[in-house]
């Protein structure tokens, strides 16, 4: 299941929401939309259409008549979710309630992204940011282990194996060409020639007990220190970016392989 649809651009993630963000406000205050502040609703319209599996439709008229105390949380002003679009998404679920679409729309798979910031230190959309690089990093957790280097993919295997406490998840691995522009032009990274491209690199996020991303600096050294554990007794060399100092002071995500 992915946050934002196969070919559903960051940008237009962006619009959407904040056409989320201003509804809610406009709800909360007991108000009715008036004509002229739906024209941008259309593209809510498009958006909740290409969000699958979760099949939700909108209608500017359901977004006229709602009022918080109908509908209660942000998007729940218009969005509804069909009963076969519910059993799709959770087979013998039956229908998603609307504001477990809205905790979707905003924080990803079970609210995955719910501890990340919604700003970064540039006052960018920093949620936007985190749904366009990585949709559902639980969810492609496996898919992004085979992608990399069969050697390193090890050492990541055998960390988790030998260490069933310490919750993590890939948020990066292998990249291609159109990720790790993304990548340079965000800030994440300084190379276009990063090991990445190659699948020799991989960052590693900590998930809390709720399976949640979130960056604590003690947590990510303690994800190093199993990390290197696994290296030195698989006998592979690894080099951790908690030791890059100079870009963000420390990339405590990233792990590389020390090639020769």
């Amino acid at each position: 299941m992915s946050a934002v649809a196969p070919g559903f651009s960051y940008h237009a993630y962006t619009r959407a929401t904040d056409d989320i963000r201003f509804s809610a406000s406009v709800a909360q205050a007991g108000g009715i939309l008036r004509s002229d502040q739906v024209q941008s609703f259309p593209r809510i319209q498009r958006f909740c259409l290409n969000l699958k599996p979760t099949g939700c439709n909108c209608s500017i008229a359901m977004i006229q008549r709602a009022r918080f105390l109908d509908i209660i949380l942000l998007s729940l002003a218009f969005v509804s979710v069909s009963q076969d679009a519910g059993a799709q998404a959770n087979p013998g679920s039956g229908s998603q309630s609307p504001s477990s679409v809205t905790g979707y729309l905003l924080y990803g798979p079970d609210g995955v992204y719910a501890k990340i910031p919604a700003r970064d230190e540039f006052g960018r959309d920093q949620l936007g940011m985190f749904h366009a690089w990585n949709p559902d990093p639980v969810g492609h957790h496996q898919a992004n282990l085979r992608a990399l280097n069969p050697i390193l993919a090890s050492v990541v295997r055998k960390a988790q194996a030998d260490n069933p406490g310490q919750r993590f998840v890939i948020g990066s691995g292998k990249r291609d060409g159109r990720i790790q522009r993304m990548a340079v032009a965000w800030g994440w990274s300084r190379t276009q020639g990063s090991l990445h491209r190659s699948g020799n690199a991989v960052d590693l996020w900590p998930l809390d007990g709720e399976g949640r991303v979130f960056f604590d600096p003690v947590v990510q050294n303690q994800i190093a220190f199993v990390m290197k554990k696994a290296a030195a007794e698989l006998g592979i060399p690894i080099r951790w970016g908690g030791h890059f100092y100079g870009f963000k002071n420390a990339d405590r995500a990233h792990f590389e392989l020390a090639l020769p």
